[in-house]
């Protein structure tokens, strides 16, 4: 198993963009052999960012694709909100932590989570001081649970 497999996602987005460029198979297979690779479901989480940003390069210079903002730009936040990164680190620990299978469910919980301890309804609204609670709360609930794994 390779290290930080390539998600879902960077898979939907590699052959979206592949097949809006009308890349060719022939060439798309020279793009994934040069990783030493066959599918795309063998490359990794740093490699598909790779082809990704060629591929979003190219299609952004033929006009047929927008760039996104960042889901967390703190461009427009003020100074005493949560920072993009403390977001970023409560979403993914959560997920670390959820049982749930999907995504849907896991944020479901995780503003669960939020509204009861911090009467908030989603990470947006958190201030530096809470999110640095809700790291804390989340990484204590991890190791308790990691903890009681081990005793079993």
């Amino acid at each position: 198993m390779r290290a930080y497999s390539i998600t879902k996602f960077q898979i939907r987005k590699i052959h979206t963009l592949k097949n809006l460029l009308g890349i060719d198979d022939n060439t798309y297979r020279n793009m994934l052999r040069s990783f030493d690779v066959t599918t795309s479901k063998n490359l990794t989480y740093t490699e598909a960012k790779i082809i990704l940003e060629i591929l979003e390069d190219n299609a952004i210079k033929a006009n047929l694709w927008i760039k996104q903002p960042l889901k967390y730009d703190d461009s427009s936040r003020a100074s005493y909100m949560a920072t993009g990164a403390q977001r970023r680190m409560i979403e993914g620990l959560w997920r670390e932590l959820s049982y749930e299978d999907t995504d849907k469910f896991a944020k479901q919980s995780l503003r669960t989570f939020l509204r009861k301890k911090f009467n908030i309804e989603d990470t947006a609204f958190l201030t530096k001081e809470k999110g640095i609670k809700a790291i804390q709360a989340i990484t204590r609930m991890k190791k308790n649970l990691d903890d009681a794994a081990t005793s079993v």
